[in-house]
């Protein structure tokens, strides 16, 4: 019901615990497994192909996934390893909707939510499926606004079809997203409307995959993925598609080459835009000795501290007072035998040790190796806690840095 694709069950499955039965039917609210799907992903909502043409079916809400930031590329072994890491990955993408998987400048990349995440499809690639690959080194996904110059109102596209022109008109309004606009997710982070005002869905969940909002969508899904000044990603973008028109007998599918070709023309007129970098949200608890060493490796890479706090988590009792971590009865070795007693041998035994907590936001660029680090700095005590802050614009300069990393200066 998700996408209008249509399955054939080779067998049905009903599982008690680690044992598999093949029955004929499914009862309800049962777990089982259904084998020979070819389209279907995590998310997708299966009915009765002979029931869903006579009757209004209904379908769960999709996953929307957030988007990748964090991309690797990985390269067979050999060219023989090339056809089976690839079934992998798109089977791994099935079964894990946040794993993007495409292909840019005759690379296989595979674009994740962070760091661990890249590890854990690293590691199910190789036990999973077996397959004989290396992992490149790992790139943050920047993305790329729109551009300061003045937009033209071209909404129209001239192509062939049969030998013969046609005019192919789709009128859409292009804007940078205001601050009190949200972007939807499933654009990754821009804003599409329809003619009426709605957001458009995504090119997958229409279930007429010949509409012409459809074919549309998907004309301005592949422009907002491949900035013609960068390359890179589209985001924080408004548009509003207001009309569109297709001569008789001409398929919809040209719609898609149509608003493709329009959006990129616009995009390419206003120049290119500021370049945005993913940031994260950083909880990092430390002992109060090692604090300022944290802070000012945070600041030298680029983040921002933005509270100092005592830790009160050992408050459990409801009790707003801070109560410090005692050395009482704990064992500190000799400094000969952990590097780390160089940091507790300042303090005697039933000294109380402070423990505070610092929130801040740094760029995910520079905060790919930081568990390493902190634990250097900390002496092995640190811990921390990593969300997602969203994209940012940066500097001119951190700009300049970018565009070389990804060799587009």
């Amino acid at each position: 019901m998700t996408s209008g694709q249509k399955e054939k069950v080779s067998k049905v499955l009903l599982l008690y615990a680690a044992e598999a039965q093949e029955v004929d039917s499914l009862p309800y609210g049962s777990v089982g497994v259904i084998l020979g799907l070819k389209f279907t992903r995590t998310g997708d909502t299966l009915v009765d192909a002979r029931s869903s043409s006579n009757s209004s079916q209904t379908s769960l809400r999709g996953i929307v996934p957030p988007p990748a930031v964090m991309s690797a590329s990985i390269i067979p072994k050999s060219h023989s390893d090339l056809d089976p890491t690839q079934e992998a990955l798109y089977a791994l993408s099935r079964s894990d909707p946040s794993v993007r998987i495409d292909t840019q400048e005759g690379q296989l990349l595979v674009h994740g939510l962070g760091a661990l995440h890249l590890e854990i499809v690293e590691g199910r690639l190789r036990d999973e499926w077996a397959v004989n690959f290396e992992l490149g080194s790992r790139r943050v996904s920047y993305r790329e606004s729109l551009g300061p110059g003045p937009s033209s109102s071209a909404n129209t596209w001239v192509t062939e079809v049969a030998g013969k022109p046609v005019t192919i008109k789709v009128s859409m309004v292009v804007e940078l997203l205001a601050d009190d606009q949200k972007g939807d997710p499933i654009w990754d982070g821009n804003l599409v409307l329809d003619p009426s005002g709605q957001p458009l869905l995504s090119p997958d969940a229409f279930r007429d995959q010949l509409d012409p909002m459809a074919n549309i969508a998907r004309g301005l899904s592949s422009s907002l993925s491949n900035s013609p000044h960068t390359s890179l990603p589209l985001s924080h973008i408004k548009i509003h598609v207001t009309d569109y028109n297709l001569p008789p007998d001409v398929p919809t599918s040209i719609l898609a080459g149509a608003s493709s070709s329009i959006l990129r023309t616009r995009l390419r007129e206003v120049g290119m835009g500021p370049v945005l970098e993913p940031f994260i949200k950083l909880k990092i608890s430390v002992h109060e000795d090692t604090m300022g060493k944290v802070v000012k490796d945070l600041t030298e890479n680029g983040g921002e501290v933005l509270d100092l706090a005592s830790d009160t988590t050992s408050a459990m009792d409801g009790d707003d007072e801070v109560v410090p971590y005692s050395t009482d009865g704990v064992y500190i070795p000799p400094a000969e035998l952990s590097p780390s007693s160089s940091i507790t041998s300042k303090f005697s035994i039933g000294t109380p040790l402070f423990k505070r907590t610092i929130h801040a936001v740094a760029p995910l660029s520079r905060m790919l190796d930081y568990s390493t680090r902190l634990r250097a700095l900390s002496g092995g005590h640190g811990v921390f806690d990593m969300l997602n802050a969203g994209f940012r614009q940066v500097s001119d300069a951190r700009r300049m840095e970018i565009l070389k990393e990804i060799g587009r200066a």
